[in-house]
């Protein structure tokens, strides 16, 4: 429907990131890196799943914002997710997104 009462809704768009990364994790820091990357603009989840055993890890995140209109929009930023995991001592691998449309 068009004409929902989430209308302000409806025109955001759902990006989900998967940011794949090395290195030994603490959960202490984990609940610290979700915290973090919850506070990053148009996050509205995150989470960190990990292998201990082979010091694995992905940091997924679901971002939703509306399309950029003006220069001065801000908008979420995959680099911050990069600075987070490095922050934390560990070695940021590779990013994948996908776009969920409303």
């Amino acid at each position: 429907p068009l004409y929902s009462s989430a209308a302000s809704d409806v025109y955001k768009r759902q990006t989900m990131y998967y940011y794949d990364f090395s290195g030994e994790l603490s959960a202490t820091s984990i609940s610290q890196i979700e915290t973090e990357v919850s506070q990053l603009v148009n996050v509205s989840e995150a989470k960190v799943k990990y292998k201990e055993e082979k010091q694995l890890g992905q940091l997924v995140v679901i971002v939703k914002e509306k399309p950029r209109k003006s220069e001065g929009d801000i908008l979420f930023q995959p680099t911050d997710l990069k600075k987070i995991i490095s922050q934390h001592g560990l070695m940021p691998k590779e990013i994948k997104f996908e776009t969920i449309n409303p």
